[in-house]
């Protein structure tokens, strides 16, 4: 079994953009595009006052996102059974949609092994 997961955390994002679940879902669908996955359900949850949370269910396992609007900041969570391309493409994408956010961590990991024996 390998899986690679990417985290991130970022900051800075405007608050009307993170208290959106239509502006998180299009950053999930953009995320799953360009990581080439493939796409079985996607849920958004509004919370009250304020927040969203947002699951992209795919085959290669999930994409999430968690917000704070009130702090402008983001929680990504990439898993996928591909390859560390994938998750590296879907954060890029994040990236790109929030472009100017800043990048309080990043990090990417390959878990489990990677070849036969």
């Amino acid at each position: 079994m390998r899986m690679t997961v990417g985290l991130a955390l970022y900051s800075g994002i405007e608050h009307n953009r993170l208290d959106s679940c239509e502006t998180m879902e299009e950053v999930l669908r953009l995320a799953v595009v360009a990581g080439g996955f493939s796409l079985y359900e996607l849920r958004m949850v509004k919370f009250e006052p304020q927040g969203v949370t947002g699951a992209a269910i795919v085959g290669e396992s999930h994409l999430t996102v968690h917000t704070w609007p009130e702090e402008g900041r983001l929680f990504v969570d990439v898993a996928s059974c591909s390859n560390l391309q994938s998750v590296e493409a879907a954060l890029a994408a994040v990236e790109r949609f929030f472009e100017g956010a800043q990048v309080l961590s990043r990090q990417i990991v390959e878990l489990g092994q990677t070849g036969t024996s």
